[in-house]
């Protein structure tokens, strides 16, 4: 193993609170961990109020005007936070070329499952009210932010509202079942997550509804009528099969779907930018898909296709 990827695994051993911490120290040390990773000097940051709701433009030198990633962050459902994910988010926007919109949806378990959908839906709507053409707005996530990206496109889908032009899913946890097989062969390779804290996870976030509801877990979702999705996923996480079925079955319904898995990387290895080459690459070959998305419609004469994404 390289010493960078040494050292990320290292980042969350010595960081994040091990079984029977409580959500509050679990916030705490994820905040923490995130912390010690550098953000980058050039992005200006702007809170906004998207009706009582926190919300953050980041905007870097190459971001363009009218293009927007909606950002929704990771963190199981409980935890995580604008700021523990600016990293990410931010360099998306940039290799995007777009000004990012990341939010603080309502958490679990005070707010559980459909919450941070609604939250994540009242953020699109909010754009779309400020005049943001949907075909400039792509969503993107990573993680519990990945399901929140599949969800918020059927719901957009579901209720009539413009759709968006596509949507980013890095290392979705799109099976609150946990049902998948690499939840038993990953287990232990895995260096940020265990099945059985991933159903506690779920348990709170779910609040005893079922985990084959669709918005809950997007790969039991009806997939058609969805924009181009890129799915992003490392070969060594627990969350592996669910990504694998959800492109398949995306495909099955007609979707434009881009699938890339990451030999060696663990679950949503992009926040780790600074230090990663992988995780360089994965932000560019993101942005590659995004612009091509942007591009497509800012081109009148037909649809631009870039070289690799």
């Amino acid at each position: 193993m390289k010493d960078s990827l040494r050292k990320a695994h290292r980042l969350f051993k010595d960081h994040l609170p091990g079984h029977g911490a409580t959500i509050e120290e679990l916030r705490v040390g994820v905040e923490a961990m995130f912390a010690l990773l550098p953000t980058p000097s050039d992005v200006i940051t702007e809170k906004v109020d998207i009706d009582g709701m926190e919300g953050e433009w980041q905007i870097s030198p190459e971001s363009k005007e009218d293009r927007v990633l909606l950002y929704l962050h990771g963190g199981g459902f409980m935890y995580g936070s604008i700021d523990s994910y600016r990293i990410e988010s931010s360099e998306l926007g940039r290799a995007a070329k777009a000004r990012v919109l990341s939010i603080n949806y309502r958490l679990a378990p005070e707010h559980p499952f459909p919450a941070p959908i609604e939250d994540a839906l009242k953020a699109y709507d909010w754009l779309l009210n400020q005049g943001y053409q949907p075909q400039n707005i792509i969503i993107g996530g990573g993680s519990a932010g990945g399901n929140l990206t599949a969800a918020l496109l059927m719901n957009i889908r579901d209720t009539k509202t413009p759709m968006a032009a596509g949507g980013v899913m890095i290392s979705p946890w799109i099976d609150l079942g946990q049902t998948g097989d690499t939840y038993t062969t990953k287990e232990g390779v895995d260096p940020v997550n265990t099945k059985e804290a991933l159903v506690q996870l779920a348990d709170n976030y779910l609040n005893g509804v079922s985990p084959n509801v669709p918005y809950a877990s997007p790969i039991y979702g009806d997939l058609r009528g969805l924009p181009p999705i890129y799915v992003m996923v490392g070969e060594s996480e627990l969350m592996l099969r669910e990504s694998l079925t959800f492109v398949t079955q995306a495909a099955l319904a007609g979707v434009d779907i881009r699938f890339r898995s990451w030999p060696s990387m663990f679950h949503n290895w992009l926040s780790f930018y600074s230090s990663l080459e992988e995780a360089k690459e994965g932000i560019i070959s993101a942005g590659n898909f995004m612009n091509e998305l942007y591009e497509k419609h800012e081109k009148k004469g037909g649809y631009h296709v870039s070289e690799s994404f």
